[in-house]
């Protein structure tokens, strides 16, 4: 029997003398790991399967979880260009690592994963503002959605000071705050609300300042070690 799936590959693990294990996030099943068979000599067949990034169809022979063949359709090679890009794009198959178990099904998330990829390889925008729309996809996608408008507790418009529930993942006025709530600039607030609302093929319509993207990116990598227990490795 042979699985075939839509799937690019997130890591790559030596496994015994010759072979590779190779995580793969695939379109109709999730994560899925599975063997390349003799890959680590510069002849081998399949030895591209092994890469980060590569995408295409895979079929997969059950259920000793071995790859025969690959389909590519892209490998995003643009990325391996420019480290500042491949850092990015590996800190987004990492997300992808972290949050959703293996088998778990996220047809949503896998067609956002390309996405942010893609724009990333071939798109001349500011690859941070790909990567912050990315991880307000990720906790949205997990249940984590952060409020843009309204404060997730009572409900009131933002107006003043705003912060992040440290406990729960939520964005709250100061009425709402507790003691473990950390406060978060209305300039960061606003750089969460235009990048959630504006497609990756629009970025180079925008500019944010340097400041708030960064902030940004510390209070999301500050949210996503306390949601998912595991501290991302940002620029």
């Amino acid at each position: 029997m042979e699985l075939k799936v839509k799937a690019i590959v997130i890591s790559s693990a030596d496994y015994k003398e010759k072979d590779k294990l190779v995580t793969l996030f695939t379109l109709e099943n999730g994560i899925v790991q599975a063997y390349l068979k003799s890959v680590k000599s510069d002849k081998a067949k399949l030895k591209f399967a092994k890469e980060p990034f590569c995408f295409g169809e895979f079929l997969i022979s059950l259920p000793s979880k071995i790859i025969t063949n690959v389909d590519v359709e892209n490998n995003f090679f643009e990325v391996t260009k420019n480290i500042d890009k491949y850092y990015i794009a590996c800190a987004i198959l990492e997300t992808v690592k972290t949050v959703l178990p293996v088998g778990e099904k996220n047809p949503a998330l896998f067609i956002e994963t390309l996405k942010a990829i893609g724009t990333i390889a071939y798109s001349d925008v500011n690859d941070k503002y790909v990567l912050i729309k990315y991880l307000l996809s990720i906790f949205s996608a997990m249940g984590y959605s952060l409020a843009l408008n309204k404060c997730s507790v009572c409900g009131q418009r933002f107006s003043g000071k705003r912060y992040l529930n440290l406990d729960f993942g939520e964005i709250v006025c100061v009425g709402c705050k507790t003691a473990n709530c950390m406060e978060i600039s209305p300039r960061c607030h606003s750089t969460f609300n235009i990048l959630t609302n504006t497609d990756y093929d629009q970025f180079n319509t925008i500019k944010l300042s340097k400041n708030s993207e960064d902030e940004a990116l510390n209070v999301l990598n500050i949210n996503f070690e306390r949601r998912f227990n595991k501290k991302l490795v940002l620029l």
